[in-house]
């Protein structure tokens, strides 16, 4: 991401890999849960970031989609809504929220809820091609230039994906302005602020052009 203060801007695509593990029973679902490689628990909660159908969904992963709209669930859908990825620090402890989530459904229905072969869960992984761009910061106070010149995937790579790859789990901009040694509080304040979840790609695109922008222009008359 950055060597010494210089931030090297990057772009990124996502490669879709079909599993061909599937649940058509919720039982089924919760069993593939437990053992599923931790990248297909990214993708479904975090792949539809990258797609522009994501800012007409009414659920945010695709657990939750399923289980409204094929399982007719809405009491499990609701239930698995309420999960923000963002919250967890690492793809096991969320992997384990979600089978508990599971698990207790399970247990209060009297019967076990599935749905028709056409419509089963399709496990899905991805990959990301990560590639550079001619865009870069050596001072922060290039991000006002440099934010609104992001594509949807840079955007995407910095400040989504890696927090799934840095060891702190936040984001590289934040990782690069922490290494001011506290300079720059106030504005990491703000950044923190932006939920990447809940809101589409093109939002937290503008939320952050916002608060980079007044922070550093502040005393531009």
């Amino acid at each position: 991401m950055s060597t010494s203060s210089l931030f090297q801007v990057k772009d990124c695509a996502i490669t879709i890999i079909a599993t061909g593990i599937k649940a058509r029973m919720l039982s089924e679902l919760r069993d593939k849960l437990a053992i599923i490689h931790p990248g297909c628990i990214y993708f479904h909660f975090w792949g539809g970031r990258l797609s522009t159908q994501f800012e007409y969904r009414d659920y945010h992963n695709d657990f939750a989609h399923w289980a409204h709209k094929y399982l007719h669930d809405d009491y499990l859908g609701e239930r698995l809504e309420l999960i923000n990825p963002a919250d967890f620090d690492h793809l096991e402890n969320l992997r384990a929220h979600l089978l508990e989530i599971v698990d207790d459904r399970l247990d209060e229905l009297e019967y076990i809820p599935g749905t028709g072969h056409e419509y089963q869960f399709h496990f899905i992984r991805s990959e990301i091609v990560v590639t550079n761009t001619k865009l870069q910061m050596a001072q922060p106070q290039e991000l006002v230039q440099i934010i609104p010149k992001l594509s949807t995937s840079s955007l995407f790579y910095h400040f989504i994906d890696a927090r799934r790859r840095n060891e702190s789990g936040e984001d590289d901009f934040t990782v690069w302005l922490k290494s001011y040694n506290g300079k720059y509080a106030a504005l990491l304040d703000k950044i923190k602020a932006v939920d990447p979840y809940l809101i589409s790609l093109a939002n937290v695109h503008a939320k952050l052009n916002i608060i980079t922008s007044e922070y550093f222009l502040k005393d531009v008359k």
